[in-house]
């Protein structure tokens, strides 16, 4: 499987362990008797979801993640915004190091 199916795959196993633990939260505060047998169900599935997600591990040993995406993360912010950080920096960076090149040859002439 390429990498991109590979990334769908996990992506799809999470939302669909994300949506059962939501079930078993929402079963569990309203529980009562009758529903006892939803509850187990909901449960085994998310047993199912984590064991298939522990399967899945072993196709991204080598996937880097970088500490400041984690950071985004516990901060709360969507880590896609550290792309857009990353190149804002790297843009102004840029604007300066060409500010000192303009400035360099002006001594020069």
């Amino acid at each position: 499987m390429d990498t991109s199916g590979q990334f769908k795959e996990l992506i799809d196993t999470l939302e669909d362990l994300t949506e059962t633990v939501k079930h078993v939260g929402i079963i569990a505060c309203d529980f009562e008797e009758q529903s006892q047998d939803v509850l187990n169900t909901k449960i085994n599935d998310m047993v199912k979801g984590l064991k298939k997600l522990n399967d899945l591990k072993d196709n991204f040993e080598q996937v880097q993640v970088p500490y400041e995406v984690l950071s985004y993360i516990d901060q709360g912010r969507n880590p896609q915004l550290y792309t857009k950080d990353c190149l804002e920096k790297a843009k102004q960076k840029n604007e300066e190091v060409k500010e000192k090149i303009n400035s360099l040859q002006s001594f020069k002439d």
